[in-house]
């Protein structure tokens, strides 16, 4: 019989609305989808034939529970350089971005504590907090995304443990200035709270610049940042990424690491490695995003049904729907009518009722294309 901790977690909006997608494209449809939450380039040719040739070295085999040095060494440099502080290769875990979010989650609360979310957040933040037996709660934001860092601290009690934050966000496209990250950072320091930083497009920035809580004074051990390769260099399939925790969470989160996943796979650290010979993939990625938010500003600008706000950073939208309906009921109607998919913003968290979210990181060709029929729609 299936237990009702594992009954109750939901199944993920983005992948269920894809799922959709692709029956559609099945049956030969003209569908364009703007949900799609991964780059469309492929990973670069060389980090591709460099993995090749490793395995074809042999190096197809376990690696340390932790991962390889080389790829640990190179993750702390970039975070020594980042932060200003010392990463050191040994507090560095290679694993699985999404897993790397759970770990951090399940290493911090008892069940019936409570972790503090961004309210819009990624959809999964909500269930992997229920997995580990912990209950989510949403914080709001402002307007411009922002947190809103007085009702932040209003809701923090004595089963607060953890603030789970994304700069810049997935769906919203807020990057963090010094001011909100320093909020963040002043709440968990009074509060004796960690913070875990979902730092995954910290690449793929066009207004301000990225800052991580772990470079803040007192930080050090309160801070568990999440990082990757899967936005920066097209790489969501090789399925790598990495965890650095505060130092006295390492041996724990290692010992339950070795006892679930064992190690990332081989090949793909090997790959993750590779991208540190190219610092222009990530830029010329960013570039191409630039322009195609650009594009979709300058046609959905054209519909007073919709109010687009241009993201500072990833390649989403969260523009809100003026047309009176939620953002389920305009998600499938439009499906139905224009064959165009967009998420609906309600799985990001309450005040996503009335929007929806748009991933520009299709073609342009085809976000031409998709964004005219969302406009006619509207129309």
């Amino acid at each position: 019989m299936v237990s009702i901790k594992f009954k109750a977690v939901l199944p993920s909006p983005t992948v269920s609305l894809n799922n959709k997608f692709a029956e559609l494209k099945e049956k030969g449809e003209k569908a364009i989808s703007f949900g799609v939450g991964e780059p469309d380039a492929t990973t670069p040719e060389g980090v591709i034939d460099y993995a090749a040739q490793k395995a074809r070295e042999g190096k197809t085999h376990y690696t340390s529970s932790l991962g390889i040095k080389e790829l640990r060494e190179k993750i702390a440099q970039k975070y020594s350089s980042m932060t200003g502080k010392g990463v050191v290769p040994k507090n560095v875990i290679v694993t699985i971005v999404k897993f790397a979010v759970n770990m951090a989650v399940q290493s911090v609360i008892d069940p019936g504590d409570n972790v503090l979310i961004q309210d819009p957040s990624f959809v999964s933040y909500p269930e992997i907090i229920k997995i580990a037996g912990g209950v989510p709660r949403y914080f709001p934001s402002k307007e411009d995304g922002s947190p809103d860092i007085d009702a932040l601290n209003a809701m923090i009690d004595d089963r607060t443990k953890l603030i789970l934050i994304n700069s810049p966000s997935n769906p919203h496209g807020w990057v963090a200035s010094q001011q909100d990250m320093k909020g963040i950072v002043d709440a968990a320091i009074d509060h004796k709270l960690y913070v875990a930083s979902d730092e995954i497009y910290e690449s793929i920035i066009y207004e301000g610049k990225h800052i991580s809580p772990l470079s803040f004074p007192g930080m050090e051990d309160r801070t568990f940042v999440i990082n990757g390769f899967s936005k920066s260099h097209a790489m969501t399939g090789w399925r790598i990424g990495y965890l650095i925790p505060p130092p006295e969470f390492t041996n724990y989160i290692d010992s339950y690491q070795q006892q679930t996943i064992t190690c990332a796979p081989s090949v793909s650290q090997y790959a993750a490695l590779k991208t540190f010979d190219d610092p222009n993939f990530p830029l010329n990625l960013r570039n191409t995003f630039m322009r195609r938010r650009d594009t979709l500003n300058s046609i959905l600008s054209k519909s007073d049904k919709i109010e687009f706000r241009q993201p500072a950073g990833t390649f989403y939208a969260f523009p809100k729907l003026r047309n009176g309906m939620t953002g389920e009921e305009f998600s499938e109607k439009l499906l139905k009518k224009e064959k165009v998919l967009v998420t609906p913003g309600s799985g990001f968290g309450p005040s996503g009722k009335n929007k929806v979210r748009m991933s520009f990181a299709l073609s342009d060709k085809d976000l031409e294309e998709g964004a005219k029929r969302i406009v006619e729609f509207l129309a």
